[in-house]
């Protein structure tokens, strides 16, 4: 009987050992993205941020008054902050660009100014 009880209240010392664990990794893998993003944004240039104003059923977006194509998939939303990455805004054909807030990349082609 001394050895069952025992056994139970070891048992018991290690599942909550497991579950307090187990709360610390979900705890430091929900915190580590927005850390993350928080130190990417300070590398950012103040003023090389743009917004998607408008969406074209995920194939064309209008950047900041501009009109681009979408190359790859590109699941961005309205009001999605994002940075050039390869290729510069308004200027360069082709780009890949980098949202801030879904913290994914989509290459982009440069259709032409919105008038």
């Amino acid at each position: 009987m001394n050895n069952i009880l025992t056994l139970c209240s070891s048992f018991m010392r290690s599942s909550k050992i497991g579950i307090t664990m187990s709360a610390m990794l979900t705890v430091g893998t929900l915190a580590t993205p927005v850390a993350h993003s928080a130190w990417f944004e300070n590398l950012v240039p103040q003023g090389e941020t743009y917004t998607v104003r408008e969406i074209d059923r995920d194939l064309a977006f209008v950047i900041d008054g501009f009109i681009y194509d979408a190359r790859t998939s590109c699941f961005l939303s309205v009001g999605d902050r994002v940075v050039f990455f390869e290729g510069r805004h308004g200027i360069d054909y082709r780009a890949t660009i980098y949202d801030l807030d879904s913290r994914e990349r989509c290459e982009v082609l440069l259709r032409r100014r919105l008038s």
